[in-house]
């Protein structure tokens, strides 16, 4: 059996050792004593190595790594810190040796047959388990320099495709077309993957937020919702737009306008310090002037980097602690609103938050382009 390829991403060693450097004054103020990092990408994140199983050990002062035989050679040449060869009571003598009272885990990454084994494994030596989430959420929701960059490339990237869904739209190409063409020039241009199944939705299936491409065939006056993104480097990227094919709906127009204007409120409240609820609060407060916010069927947007999808989400309809922005975070903004077996409207930008406001990854969406009177595709 062929195991998972791995290897060593290109991050600048300087960039691994700050991370750790968080980690580990974070855990003082938690008072922590050590944490266990294994998911896949935390493990990416901290030490530049794709592996597939691992367990990283990081305490207030040192950082041990554990892999099987499959990595240990790789993981010697290129880990930011001490490597050792995962085993029976492999990272227990760790724990003992630093003389660990309380184990952080993340909670979210951790089915409960996974805890089990865990504790047994510590519950001899004396170690408390403390599941803890945020812990390692909040710190990998600040982006470096690095990720920044790395994501705005892939966000460029992610932009190029959009222009040539644009350029092959005809009547007749079906989504399915349209999300394979979108998919195989992202790849000759680069991309690793796709960060998703592009969302490609014409006419009144745009009316459905996570709609998967199937063979219909566009034609005149449709809705074309074009919700797209690539993996670059590691980092995905997501944007949404939306087009009109020959025609445009006057309703829908007057839709459009209105979550332009929902998504400028929104981003006119991207600052440091600001609550993640003022956005949406602010995005609701024109869809509601409208008489249009029953139609807002998702939060307003979510953090992303390695994932689509990471910590925080957008929402001001969400219970549990509350979450501020911070330099160096990067977000999604995407309201939208949907009308049941007419169609729907949805704008979605990805944009870091700077010390004074925030740097969208994408350009304003120039109006001369939004209705599609011909096609250049083929």
């Amino acid at each position: 059996m062929r195991s998972k390829k791995s290897s060593a991403v290109a991050v600048n060693q300087t960039s691994l050792s700050n991370r750790l450097q968080c980690l580990k004054r974070k855990l003082s103020a938690e008072s922590i004593d050590v944490c266990l990092i294994d998911s896949p990408l935390d493990l990416l994140y901290y030490t530049g190595l794709t592996l597939s199983a691992g367990h990283l050990i990081v305490t207030r002062k040192s950082a041990f790594l554990f892999v099987d035989g499959r990595y240990v050679q790789m993981a010697k040449e290129k880990a930011p810190m001490q490597v050792f060869l995962d085993g029976p009571g492999g990272f227990e003598g760790v724990l003992k040796r630093e003389n660990a009272k309380k184990m952080a885990f993340d909670s979210s990454r951790v089915p409960y047959d996974r805890f089990i084994g865990l504790k047994k494994r510590v519950k001899p030596i004396g170690v408390q388990l403390i599941p803890d989430a945020q812990l390692f959420q909040g710190l990998r929701a600040i982006k470096d320099g690095e990720e920044i960059e790395k994501m705005r490339r892939s966000a460029q990237l992610a932009y190029k495709g959009f222009l040539f869904i644009r350029g092959i739209l005809k009547a007749g190409i079906t989504e399915r077309e349209v999300a394979r063409k979108f998919e195989i020039f992202c790849l000759e241009q680069g991309a690793e993957k796709l960060s998703f199944e592009p969302i490609i939705a014409f006419g009144k299936n745009s009316a459905m937020p996570h709609y998967r491409p199937q063979q219909v065939p566009l034609k005149t006056g449709d809705i074309v919702l074009i919700d797209i993104g690539v993996v670059l480097d590691k980092y995905h990227s997501d944007m949404t737009r939306v087009l009109f094919f020959q025609k445009q709906d006057p309703f829908f127009k007057d839709v459009y306008e209105v979550v332009l204007g929902a998504q400028k409120a929104a981003l006119a409240e991207c600052v440091p310090g600001v609550g993640v609820e003022a956005l949406d609060l602010a995005a609701r407060k024109i869809m509601r002037k409208a008489k249009l916010e029953p139609h807002f069927l998702h939060s307003l947007g979510h953090g992303i980097g390695l994932e689509t999808h990471e910590y925080p989400r957008l929402s001001s309809q969400r219970k549990g602690s509350k979450v501020h922005l911070k330099s160096g975070m990067v977000v999604t903004v995407e309201p939208g609103l949907y009308f049941q077996g007419r169609g729907g409207i949805r704008y979605e930008d990805t944009v870091v938050v700077t010390e004074s406001g925030y740097e969208n990854f994408y350009p304003e969406m120039d109006n001369r382009m939004l209705i599609v009177k011909s096609s250049r595709g083929k």
